[in-house]
């Protein structure tokens, strides 16, 4: 009974760390997902920076385990494909916002095998953007808050993959390493 109990507490330990990206067409089908979602997702909607795209993002921090994954699937996804700048500059913010405050769903969802690597330099691109758009002091001082701000909400098994974007966001800010 003892070796039960303990299997069922390392299992919901790891299901609560996150999970990876479902095949699209799974989150097409649930109810809960917003059809504005939805149609973003399928190029029925072009994504704007709007009140539509400010849902989405702020749906990346749902309590919703099941369909947060889609949603930042689909941030990064908008984040990598669009030529808006005002919609790109809000997706950069968002995050910015997010990996300081969620790092393991960011860091699990990029490094995920099931999304394409290119979102994980698209959000390090945008981050730094954000970082040198918004820094009030200097850009190494800005950086190194975001960072710290960051590594202080992440698990310890997801630094090793956090210090891989912060070192793209840190290339694309053209800093030294010391």
């Amino acid at each position: 009974m003892r070796n039960l109990l303990c299997l069922i507490g390392c299992l919901l330990a790891l299901t609560s760390q996150g999970q990876e990206l479902k095949p699209t067409v799974y989150y097409m089908g649930l109810p809960h997902v917003s059809k504005a979602a939805k149609d973003i997702h399928a190029g029925i909607v072009k994504p704007a920076d709007d009140d539509v795209m400010a849902s989405i993002m702020d749906s990346m921090s749902t309590e919703n385990s099941d369909t947060r994954p889609f949603y930042i699937f689909l941030v990064s996804k908008t984040l990598y494909l669009t030529r808006d700048k005002e919609l790109k500059q809000s997706l950069g913010s968002a995050c910015r916002r997010y990996i300081q405050n969620r790092p393991d769903d960011a860091v699990l969802l990029l490094f995920s095998k099931t999304v394409k690597p290119v979102y994980k330099d698209a959000w390090a691109k945008a981050i730094a953007e954000d970082i040198d758009a918004n820094c009030e002091t200097t850009l190494k001082e800005c950086f190194r808050q975001s960072r710290l701000l960051a590594l202080e909400m992440c698990k310890t098994d997801n630094k090793d993959k956090l210090e891989i974007i912060y070192n793209q966001i840190r290339a694309n800010l053209q800093l030294s390493v010391r």
